[in-house]
């Protein structure tokens, strides 16, 4: 066992580094608060690099702080396997991070990038209209609609994110995987759990191809927007839990808190475009050489969600160009107050021009349960939905349907059951 205050090294970074290199042959990293006489009145841990985190490795975080620090543009945690360059990253096995008492991740103070790999860099990055209406600042909202006041949120705000890295040169100026909280790829038997991640710089937790783990007890707590010197600046793609391409037997529990994007996700989107693994033009760290490993989702299990997306919904299942399967929902609660303004609480499949096409059997064997929602939709079926069950939905909502099915022939072979709307007789 290896406890990092007893490694410490000029930068907290250098620190971690150095605790993992002496790591013995029970592979057990003990991140306590730090106690250093260098800055000894900061008792959290503040790093300018990811945590990489090699196989056969458990890291217990007891009581403790980690910050990104205003130079960081990286994860939290990574396992070592995946990263810049990295093409193919090789498969590895037994990553597990685990909180003791109350354990947080947070961002910076002032992130160099904040969002997903289609959101432009902007700093200011306004979020408020009367500052994005400011004629000093935010150049792409066009002077027209200034005067107005009269914006369209998907063009003039949802398009740029906040990084300090905007108009540096020889920066990326867009966001990429570097901006998740923790990323683990190709790790088979892995866990993460009892953490709470704070204003993360992009997803919260983004797994791909990983198989046989679990991912529980996870609170978040992000806005998609924060104050930084004095202006509220727009944080985009805040998501929660993000489950990518080749995953399958996980289980995803007891998630709490709010997020900025989707709470939980299961983004299954293939695309035939050549992405090599490694590069800064995605969220995916692997490549997209389907040919060499799985592209679709299954043998999931997502149970007791409760909390609420401040965009976006709850959980969402996203098949594009390939499927997900075998996947159990129960116990959806979304607890945001009535009248709020986010899309949904579930959402099956996606329009074919958002994120590519759904095929008609994309959804298979999915189980939808317990679910109570106060948003504008609780179940929405937008793409296609075959040999499932929904059952048990409470919808808080008089105003929409309990469940909504956008395509024909959108639901077959669907077993519906013990759905109500409050409200309607």
């Amino acid at each position: 066992m290896v406890n990092v205050n007893d490694f410490l090294r000029n930068t907290d970074s250098e620190s971690f580094e150095a605790a993992i290199a002496a790591l013995g042959n029970d592979r057990i990293l003990v991140i306590p608060p730090r106690v250093s006489e260098i800055e000894p009145e900061r008792d959290f841990w503040l790093i300018d690099r990811a945590i990489l985190l090699p196989e056969n490795i458990t890291v217990i975080l007891q009581n403790c702080t980690v910050k990104l620090s205003d130079k960081c543009r990286d994860n939290f945690f990574r396992s070592a396997n995946c990263g810049l360059g990295i093409t193919d990253p090789v498969p590895v096995k037994n990553i597990h991070i685990r909180g003791e008492g109350a354990c947080t991740l947070l961002g910076a103070d002032h992130p160099r990038a904040v969002g997903d790999s289609s959101k432009i860099l902007a700093n200011p990055c306004p979020y408020e209209v009367e500052d994005l209406c400011r004629p000093d600042i935010a150049p792409w909202v066009d002077e027209d609609r200034k005067k107005s006041g009269q914006l369209r949120f998907m063009r003039d705000r949802h398009s740029h994110s906040f990084g300090t890295d905007a108009g540096k040169e020889g920066e990326s100026q867009y966001g990429d995987w570097r901006g998740i909280g923790v990323l683990l790829a190709n790790v088979e038997n892995f866990s993460i759990s009892n953490l709470r991640i704070v204003e993360s710089h992009g997803w919260g937790i983004s797994l791909e191809s990983c198989t046989y783990g679990r991912v529980e007890r996870i609170e978040f707590d992000a806005c998609m927007s924060k104050m930084i010197d004095g202006m509220r600046n727009n944080m985009e793609n805040q998501d929660g839990v993000d489950i990518r391409n080749g995953c399958h037997h996980i289980v995803i529990s007891d998630i709490s808190g709010h997020t900025g994007d989707d709470l939980v996700a299961l983004t299954a989107i293939a695309p035939d475009d050549g992405l090599v693994g490694g590069s800064l033009c995605s969220t995916h760290v692997m490549g997209h050489d389907w040919t060499r490993r799985e592209s679709g989702i299954h043998d999931i299990v997502i149970r007791n969600v409760v909390g609420y997306s401040h965009l976006c919904f709850n959980v969402r299942l996203l098949p594009a160009y390939t499927k997900i399967y075998n996947v159990v929902i129960d116990g959806v609660v979304d607890d945001r107050a009535h009248g709020a303004d986010h899309f949904g609480t579930v959402l099956l499949g996606a329009s074919d021009g958002n994120y590519g096409k759904n095929p008609t059997d994309g959804m298979t064997n999915i189980t939808v349960s317990n679910v109570i929602s106060h948003a504008k939709s609780a179940i929405s079926v937008s793409g296609y939905l075959r040999d499932s069950v929904i059952t048990n939905v409470i919808n808080n909502n008089p105003d929409c349907e309990a469940i909504t099915v956008d395509r024909e022939n959108g639901m077959i072979n669907v077993a519906v059951s013990n759905v109500i709307t409050v409200g309607k007789n």
